[in-house]
């Protein structure tokens, strides 16, 4: 017994390493060559930038504005990352990016952990590790904000309930409520939303709550009061409440009642991006649906078919996944991250499906939908991969063979899938996405400079001797303004509306303007500008255009870097006599 008890540590710790490994594998290309993101990722790591300088560590803010959007969780961790693997005057996004990555491994070892109770070791390996290496979990891992981090505390949130379904006792309460309460400091009511439309579907569906007793055990939610309390009674005497109702009615209402920040989609809009976001692992969703349905609704052995393991877990899996991705439907505004939290579910089902399908030929329909559907994402994405660095970056060469090794592989796991060769195609999969992801962000991403203006900008200025990040110089740009900007050049750049800036502008020699030269409006701004520094007895000179595409905005942009230095006066007797 102990000798067999042993072997099963032994294997679970090995599966642990590895599939730690397989997401550092899939994280770390391009954490640090690929520049900052516009722009919900320039706003997260100049925030941070601004707490690090400040010492403030409560109030979040955007320069001079509060941003009363979400808790301060990730701040707080990328401030800390920063400082011990880097210094905030280096402007290292990488450091920023580190949380990203640790919370990543922590959602794939907390989707194994709970997996391994609910469907068994097997089954949650293939799970996963379909989970690591899925587009829109690698994506996030990538990247400063906070999707990765409530990722994995939502998988750690699941994996509680799923032990907790299975006999878990007082402990896993108390990790349940640690976990719920780090989540609530990512991204405020999120998480307890998705609770408790899965609670409650649940209870409506089984009719009994036994299983949640060790919830009420008084420890847990003592310990969320404490992780939660302390920086919201904080924030409030700061703000004088102002953070709470800011971030309710300027933040999550408009979200709900319309189209916020020019995001919209129609209900359907979830259901087809769904097929890109989860690529490679949606090769096996819609077995892991039907697989889920089956099993929730198994009654072949009576009540105890109903109460088994297999059938806890598929009504856990469905009602943590489905009702919220139906809620998401009906919201005006849509990105396809929303649906990042259920994607531990979704792969717990479709690993559930691999295991299943590799031993039994079953759910023949929905397998060769799910494959023919992956082949199509997966050519789009290689395709959509090689235009983008055709336009953007270096001509794609190698490029080519190695996407067309992608499409060749996505070609041979469908395939095998049609047939009923489940594991080969299971690891087509894996090798496709392995593929297609480390040289995208290690190699191409980094190569479109046309889309690096933040960087190149920053460079342009150190070439000019401008120090950055900026101190003593003052630098307007009215016609740029993204927000990475502000994070490569500093926290005290202007920018705003260009009446208003201009009203009250004050320059002196060796400070800044960036202008636009594509624009239309440029030729009449820079006379205003240039009558300004005439009073103040100052001329610009151009120091360096930088030219690249906005793809925030969907702009092409020509920025000229220029100098405020004294006007050069002309002798008028030098002039007459070289005009002799």
């Amino acid at each position: 017994m102990l000798t067999c008890i042993m072997s099963k540590l032994k294997l679970r710790t090995r599966d642990m390493i590895l599939l730690s490994l397989l997401v550092l594998v899939m994280a770390l290309p391009g954490i640090s060559a690929m520049p900052v993101i516009d722009r919900d990722e320039a706003r997260y790591a100049q925030a941070t930038v601004q707490m690090l300088e400040s010492g403030d560590y409560i109030n979040i803010r955007f320069q001079d504005q509060a941003r009363n959007k979400k808790p301060a969780g990730a701040y707080l961790l990328q401030a800390a990352s920063v400082k011990i693997f880097s210094d905030v005057t280096k402007r290292d996004i990488w450091a920023h990016r580190i949380p990203s990555v640790l919370a990543a491994i922590l959602a794939i070892l907390a989707t194994y952990w709970g997996g391994s109770r609910m469907i068994g070791r097997e089954s949650a390996l293939y799970s996963s590790t379909l989970l690591a290496v899925s587009f829109m979990f690698v994506f996030e891992a990538h990247i400063a904000k906070t999707d990765a981090l409530l990722l994995g505390f939502s998988a750690l949130v699941l994996a509680s309930l799923g032990h907790l379904r299975n006999g878990g006792g007082r402990r896993i309460g108390i990790l349940f409520w640690g976990a719920l309460g780090c989540a609530v400091m990512i991204k405020g009511p999120i998480l307890p939303l998705l609770l408790v439309l899965c609670l409650l579907s649940l209870l409506i569906w089984e009719r009994k709550a036994t299983w949640m007793k060790p919830l009420l055990f008084w420890p847990g939610p003592i310990l969320f009061l404490l992780i939660v309390l302390p920086w919201f009674i904080l924030i409030w005497q700061e703000t004088g409440g102002a953070f709470f109702s800011e971030a309710i009615n300027n933040d999550l209402a408009p979200k709900l009642r319309g189209v916020q920040e020019k995001h919209p989609g129609p209900p359907g809009y979830y259901l087809g991006t769904m097929w890109v976001a989860f690529w490679p692992a949606c090769l096996f969703l819609l077995p892991g649906l039907v697989f889920a349905v089956r099993a929730a609704r198994s009654k072949a052995a009576g009540k105890v078919g109903f109460d088994s393991p297999v059938a806890l877990a598929a009504r856990l899996l469905l009602c943590w996944s489905i009702p919220f991705f139906v809620v998401l439907e009906f919201i005006p505004t849509k990105l396809p991250h929303y649906t990042l939290i259920t994607f531990p579910a979704f792969a717990l089902m479709a690993g559930a499906a691999v295991a299943t399908l590799s031993k039994v030929n079953e759910f023949k329909f929905s397998r060769r939908v799910g494959a023919v559907l992956f082949l199509v994402v997966g050519v789009v994405l290689a395709a959509i991969v090689l235009f983008a660095q055709a336009a953007y970056g270096d001509y794609p060469k190698w490029s080519f063979a190695v996407m067309y090794g992608v499409i060749l592989i996505c070609l041979f796991a469908t395939r095998q899938l049609w047939v009923g060769q489940t594991l080969h195609a299971f690891y087509g999969a894996i090798a496709a996405a392995i593929i297609i992801s480390l040289p995208t962000y290690q190699f191409i991403l980094p190569s479109m400079t046309q889309l690096q203006l933040g960087k190149f900008m920053a460079a342009a200025f150190h070439t000019n001797d401008i120090k950055t990040p900026i101190s003593n110089t003052t630098v307007l740009s009215t016609q740029f303004t993204e927000p990475s900007l502000v994070f490569y050049l500093g926290t005290g750049i202007l920018l705003g509306k260009p009446d208003q800036r201009l009203a009250g502008l004050e320059m002196k020699i060796g400070d800044v303007v960036i202008l636009d030269r594509v624009r239309t409006t440029t030729k009449e701004y820079e006379a205003k500008l240039t009558e300004k520094l005439a009073l103040q007895e100052l001329c610009l000179t151009s120091l360096q255009t930088v030219k690249g595409f906005n793809y925030a905005k969907g702009d092409p942009v020509r920025l000229d870097i220029l100098r405020a230095d004294t006007c050069s006066v002309v002798d008028p007797a030098t002039q007459s006599t070289a005009s002799e």
